[in-house]
């Protein structure tokens, strides 16, 4: 059996383990238990999973999307995990390698409400990625897309993910879901995939973002996708790097802003870590689509923190309702 901690960053769920992929016999029992813990119709269900060895000085870690495809980073779940590690080690900072490079993640504030919050400092951004975004644009920074939209200008940046990002004046999400879907599907285009994301001014330090993940869809919200957005903003000249914005999405709202160093931009997102239960889980038995008896022990839950996000959410959804924006999460 193995413990999972099922936890959210702004409403993207996500597990996080203390196993590493090596736990497993094979990759494809890998991703068959990543894809039937993700699940939303079995026993379980969550936007990803985040498997960690605490051992080393820094702890490595290992982020799969719900369709078992790996992802160098995730940054909501980065959040959670963090919060882990922070936990288990009693301190107020630690460094967490995933992929290739190592984050910074810290102590941040408590709401009024009481939920804790965890600070994350990306790495720096790269609007001129080694590795295009769109085949034919190998050094794409702005540019038109009609196979996405014709009337839209998307900018492109790895944060190490690669995203997408276009400035909307008003939020449609069916629009979203079809240009994320079209991206998902035309690998000839864009050979490494993308996350989509749209960016929706609301006041000059206030902004909505939505994002269609990779290998993911349309989730309440995406960490890398916030900060990823947040960058394009000061990049299309809207606002100071370094100066704060609250970034909204459906799942909740975090702090972005962004430090300047040696004119590199490297954000730093506040926002919450909120644990929702803990189970007991047979890794086999649940790869193999055993019966939910066999699969996992009764969840233990964070009554708590799940309170005290209701009322957070709560306030998030009062906004986003006030100034007209719809979402289905």
């Amino acid at each position: 059996m193995a413990e999972i901690l099922n936890a959210h960053g702004s409403k993207n769920d996500i597990f996080v383990a203390a196993m590493t992929p090596r736990d497993f016999a094979s990759q494809a029992g890998l991703r068959a238990f990543v894809r039937r813990l993700c699940d939303r119709s079995g026993p379980f269900g969550g936007d990803g999973i985040y498997f960690y060895d605490a051992g080393p000085d820094v702890p490595e870690a290992w982020f799969f999307n719900p369709d078992g495809s790996s992802a160098e980073f995730c940054g909501n779940g980065m959040r959670c995990l963090g919060r882990v590690v922070l936990d288990r080690r009693g301190t107020d900072t630690a460094v967490i390698r995933s992929g290739q490079t190592e984050y910074t993640v810290r102590r941040g504030t408590t709401t009024q409400e009481g939920v804790r919050q965890i600070s994350l400092e990306h790495p720096a951004v790269d609007f001129a990625p080694h590795d295009p975004v769109v085949t034919g644009h190998a050094t794409l920074t702005e540019a038109r897309l009609p196979e996405l939209d014709p009337a839209l200008e998307f900018t492109a940046v790895t944060i190490p993910n690669p995203h997408l990002v276009a400035l909307v004046d008003k939020y449609v999400e069916s629009d979203l879901i079809a240009m994320g879907e079209r991206v998902a599907a035309r690998r000839d285009v864009f050979p490494a995939g993308a996350n989509l994301s749209v960016l929706l001014p609301l006041e000059p330090a206030e902004v909505f973002v939505r994002t269609f993940e990779r290998g993911a869809g349309l989730t309440a919200s995406c960490g890398s996708g916030m900060a990823a957005a947040r960058a394009v903003y000061s990049r299309i000249g809207r606002i100071d790097p370094e100066r704060g914005v609250v970034v909204r999405n459906a799942g909740g709202m975090a702090a972005v802003s962004l430090r300047v160093r040696d004119t590199r931009w490297f954000p730093v997102l506040e926002g919450n870590a909120t644990f929702v239960y803990r189970a007991e889980v047979d890794p086999d038995a649940l790869a193999r689509g055993y019966r939910v008896e066999a699969v996992a022990a009764e969840r233990e839950p964070y009554d708590d923190e799940v309170r005290a996000y209701s009322a957070f959410g709560e306030r998030n959804a009062g906004r986003l309702r006030a100034v007209g924006i719809e979402t289905a999460a």
